[in-house]
């Protein structure tokens, strides 16, 4: 019985001219479900008796090892004069097993009449006599009692030339009867080949058994090992079906009767090669989930945590090992070794799809242009690139991307080995992700995005004390300002007039600025000196296109977010006056308008459109508090005060940001918390084509 790798090439196993039985019963009889309902009524999965599989598999190895040898020298005609090495020796395992049990096994493989039928029966008898074991466990014990018997036929015929006593036991079993065979198709089929079905059934449990060790891992890191689990008992039934299948056949050898037919041989050949197929293909996967694993826990560990060289771990995030493919500089379009471009530098890195924002690769092209000064920090791009739909299409795409960008780009078609960290650590979603990690690949700010869409070169170095700092400013000079077109308005907040942007739909908009005529040329207006300015967000020039006004709008609402969650972030989940502010803000994006009023850069009021007409309406009732209170103050109470009646719901929805979002947000309007809504997707594991 051959376990090991041939030195020639072994018989096929199917013979077509060879003779069947003419009655004999197909295996598409014994369904999976047909043999699960047998196993099922009796047998659940039980540990109760463990034995050490992988002791049993190095014994059995062992037995066939030898028993190969003798097989050898007894067809080359050199029976009794095999030397063993010391190896062999050396290699030889022992093993405790329960006598009693194996034993039992023993006499139930042992002179069964051929057929499926009965090896079926027999399979079932032997499950019940291994209940307790597991099911890896049951087909192991199996294994070794048709080895201890097999082995034991070939050792007294090995002993028999010179032995009296082999000789004598010899003959008792017959076991000399096994050498007029060595040449024939059936006994190389069921035990003298590589590919024979006693070797099938070992290599299967060596599977199972590599697959069992599995199970000490979640299953959510490993998802299909339940499902490969659940297979288990089937499997095991095959393989000990197949064991007693082929002690009949050998059995027929030593008692010259009839043996298994062909057909029923080649059946089981077939059914194992699908079983160890599966196997083999699901073992891949695990061996592919366990190397995520591994790498997960190891940037886990080594990312922000312990000091590691940038280079080492930008390799391991990219392709799991510390060699990985050279990064191309996209200003030379050359190739540069990792450990050449990032060695003690900080690093940017740049992971999105192939449709990231043109207007963020702007705003990082003049961020690369004053870092390259020092040239104490270098940009990374990590194109994240579903690999089942990579064609001809995102090639291109990836390309005309690359062309635009002046720093380091991964190679394209690199399948991102740190993805399982990029997604859950770092929380990448379908949005561009900007991490700043320093040489020792310490964590600086892993939510760099909105610091450059906000502040751009401004946010440079993009620390956690740099944003800080931004934020001490009023947030419409961070997120208002650069969307105007008023050349006055600097000088405006200087002077801290009273200043009101707006913006909104086309209507609105015109009757905006309908109202703010009528009041500004109100008689009251004019004679107390009071008097306000209008900011518009956005291109008031009608002569501009559609689309151009449309990714200007666009740009606008990301900032405002932009803010939102920085200021969420690095002042935790509670409200304040300014995360209340711009989410009010971010409310109305849907509305037809809204406005903010501000002293200077100071807001407010922050408002509807529909409540800001309505206070322009009111003027009559609220303009005699112009002269005590001031136009902003008069303005904001008469808003408060048509607020308190007005009643309609906020609904905010959060773009598909990466890295940290808030997932407790106060209501602008009332001191709730806002409800949440839950969306459910799954691309089961494939993701988009981003």
């Amino acid at each position: 019985m051959s376990v090991l790798a041939p030195k020639i090439p072994s018989t096929p196993m199917t013979h077509s001219r060879l003779q069947t039985h003419k009655e004999e019963l197909s295996l598409k009889i014994l369904s999976d479900e047909v043999v699960a309902g047998h196993i099922y009524s009796k047998h659940r999965d039980d540990d109760r008796v463990k034995i050490d599989v992988d002791n049993y598999i190095s014994f059995l190895e062992s037995i066939f090892s030898n028993v190969d040898q003798i097989n050898e020298a007894a067809s080359q005609g050199h029976e009794g004069r095999v030397i063993y090495s010391e190896d062999s020796y050396k290699a030889n395992v022992t093993i405790d097993p329960p006598i009693d049990i194996l034993q039992k096994v023993s006499n139930e493989l042992g002179f069964k009449s051929p057929g499926i039928e009965k090896a079926h029966q027999t399979t079932l008898e032997i499950l019940d006599i291994l209940i307790s074991y597991p099911w890896e466990a049951k087909a192991t014990i199996c294994l070794a009692a048709f080895g201890s018997d097999y082995g034991l036929l070939w050792h007294l015929n090995h002993h028999s030339l010179f032995d009296p006593l082999a000789k004598s036991l010899a003959n008792i079993h017959h076991s000399t009867s096994l050498k007029k065979h060595l040449d024939s198709f059936k006994y190389r089929q069921v035990v003298f080949s590589s590919r024979s079905l006693i070797f099938l059934c070992f290599q299967v449990i060596k599977l199972m058994n590599q697959i069992r060790l599995f199970s000490k891992y979640d299953s959510k890191e490993i998802p299909e090992l339940a499902a490969t689990l659940r297979q288990i008992p089937i499997f095991t039934y095959w393989v000990i079906h197949t064991i007693v299948a082929s002690t009949t056949e050998i059995s027929s050898y030593l008692t010259n009767s009839e043996g298994q037919s062909q057909t029923y041989l080649n059946e089981l050949n077939e059914r194992l090669n699908a079983i160890l197929s599966i196997l083999e293909d699901y073992l891949n996967i695990f061996q592919e989930e366990l190397e995520e694993i591994n790498l997960y826990r190891w940037l886990i560990d080594h990312i922000d945590q312990f000091p590691t060289d940038i280079t080492l771990v930008v390799s391991k995030l990219l392709e799991g090992k510390s060699n990985a493919k050279p990064l191309i500089n996209c200003s030379t379009l050359k190739e540069e070794r990792i450990e050449d471009a990032l060695r003690e530098k900080n690093v940017i890195l740049l992971i999105s799809g192939l449709k990231i924002s043109n207007d963020d690769i702007r705003a990082l092209n003049l961020v690369y242009e004053e870092l390259k000064r020092e040239d104490n920090y270098k940009i990374v791009w990590i194109p994240v690139i579903n690999s089942q739909v990579v064609d001809e299409e995102s090639y291109k795409r990836y390309e005309y991307v690359r062309s635009t960008m002046k720093w380091y780009a991964v190679q394209y078609g690199t399948k991102i080995a740190g993805l399982r960290f990029l997604e859950e650590i770092w929380q990448l979603r379908d949005d561009a992700l900007m991490v700043v990690l320093d040489s020792k690949s310490k964590l600086k700010f892993s939510n760099a995005i909105h610091l450059l869409r906000v502040w751009g070169n401004n946010a440079i170095p993009f620390s956690l004390e740099k944003a800080n700092a931004l934020l001490r400013k009023n947030w419409p000079e961070s997120t208002i300002v650069k969307f105007t077109n008023q050349p006055r308005l600097q000088s405006w907040i200087d002077q801290e007039r009273n200043i009101i942007f707006y913006g909104g739909k086309d209507d609105w908009i015109q009757q905006f600025e309908e109202k703010v005529v009528d009041i500004k040329n109100d008689r009251s207006m004019r004679d107390s000196g009071i008097t306000f300015e209008i900011v518009r967000i956005g291109n008031s020039n009608k002569t501009t296109k559609g689309e151009d006004n449309y990714n200007i709008t666009s740009h606008f609402w990301i900032i405002q977010w932009g803010y939102f969650i920085i200021k969420s972030q690095l002042t935790g989940s509670s409200a304040t006056e300014t995360t209340e502010d711009i989410l009010r803000l971010i409310s109305y994006e849907n509305e037809n308008g809204w406005a903010i009023l501000a002293v200077g850069s100071a807001p407010l009021v922050v408002g509807r459109g529909n409540l800001i007409l309505r206070v322009f309406e009111d003027f009559n009732q609220w303009k005699r508090n112009l002269n005590i209170k001031g136009f902003a103050n008069s303005f904001k109470d008469h808003f408060n005060e048509l607020a308190l009646k007005a009643h309609q719901c906020d609904r905010v929805i959060l773009p598909e940001f990466s890295g940290w979002i808030p997932m407790i947000v106060n209501c602008p309007e009332c001191p709730r918390f806002m409800e949440t809504g839950i969306n459910f997707n799954c691309c089961h594991g494939r993701g988009l084509n981003k």
